[in-house]
């Protein structure tokens, strides 16, 4: 009987330590199973067999004795909370929605900004000079009169635009008043005058007259020599002195006597004249067959010396001819128009 029990005794010892060989040899192969698992060993083995685990100590391979301290060390790092796996991590919300309200954010207030600068620049009036201002007044107004008498060239314009450049600039310093002769034929005579009362006003509201300017008409003169020189001297000081204003029309010079005619010698000098700043538009009429046809540009000052020539023969020819070089410089031939022009009141 004892033999029977030593027999089975032997029997259970050896299923132990082929239990736990093969638990070691799990051991090798895969720590991480068998630590998952001891507990379930644990809770799995009876209480008959604890006396049989402690003297299967005695038995232990040498193999077994690295086991447990190998345990402990994996049993500790478990216990450490693990780094969740990317795969597992929970995923963070994409930026792009923030990024976008940034962007908007500032491109918001970035468009505030600007409308507000721009808003405080149109408060503010902005400087023009005064000869951009007279400049663009005096293209203005020769504009209209170009589209409503189409029949006159480009280049009279022209004569008369810079002509009075001189003023336009305000520069302070002038050479000279400028002098704008209006050249036509006697059939022609309303409509010359009636252009050259235009060219006048929009002149004066060049230099800010409003339209106003002075005239000295030839029918003033058929007077003594005395006292038609006596009308241009004071005519002129009123305008230019006392109402300050800087055009004056001086129409039908042909028919100034050549006493009266000697007056245009120190009013459109271009040295010593008595008033540099004011602009005198003349008119002069001569035979329909003189200025005719289609005349060319080079031959208006040419046309304008005879016509004065022939009005004033009784004249000084040195006096005559120095007072036509003054009044000649810048010609205008006035071409027959169909246009309806109707002078200003």
């Amino acid at each position: 009987m004892s033999s029977r029990k030593q027999h089975e005794e032997h029997l259970v010892r050896r299923g132990i330590h082929d239990r736990r060989s093969s638990h070691h040899d799990a051991d090798l192969t895969n720590p991480y199973d068998e630590a998952e698992d001891q507990t379930d060993r644990a809770e799995n083995v009876s209480t008959d067999e604890e006396p049989l685990k402690q003297e299967s100590d005695v038995h232990k391979p040498y193999r077994t004795e690295k086991i447990y301290p190998e345990l402990r060390d994996y049993k500790r790092r478990l216990s450490i909370p693990r780094t969740p796996s990317p795969s597992r991590r929970k995923k963070e919300p994409p930026l792009q929605n923030q990024k976008a309200l940034y962007y908007f954010c500032i491109i918001s207030v970035i468009c505030a900004l600007i409308l507000v600068v721009q808003y405080r620049f149109s408060e503010q009036p902005v400087h023009v000079s005064l000869a951009d201002k007279r400049l663009g007044t005096l293209r203005e107004h020769l504009r209209k009169l170009k589209d409503n008498f189409a029949a006159q060239p480009e280049y009279n314009w022209q004569i008369i635009r810079s002509s009075v450049m001189d003023m336009i600039n305000d520069t302070g310093v002038y050479t000279g008043p400028a002098v704008i002769t209006f050249l036509a034929s006697v059939k022609n005579e309303r409509f010359a005058t009636c252009l050259s009362q235009q060219v006048a006003t929009a002149l004066s509201y060049t230099f800010d007259d409003g339209g106003d300017y002075g005239t000295i008409a030839a029918d003033e003169l058929s007077v003594s020599e005395d006292v038609a020189r006596h009308i241009i001297e004071n005519r002129c000081k009123e305008v230019v002195e006392m109402r300050q204003r800087h055009i004056i029309v001086a129409s039908h010079l042909e028919q100034w006597n050549p006493d009266a005619a000697m007056m245009l010698h120190p009013l459109c000098d271009q040295e010593n004249a008595l008033y540099k700043n004011v602009t005198y538009i003349l008119t002069v009429f001569t035979r329909h067959e003189d200025v005719s046809g289609q005349r060319e540009r080079k031959e208006y000052d040419r046309l304008a010396e005879n016509a004065l020539n022939n009005a004033w023969e009784s004249m000084d020819t040195n006096q005559r001819h120095a007072i036509i070089s003054r009044v000649t410089g810048n010609v205008v031939l006035v071409r027959e128009d169909s246009s309806l022009c109707v002078s200003p009141s």
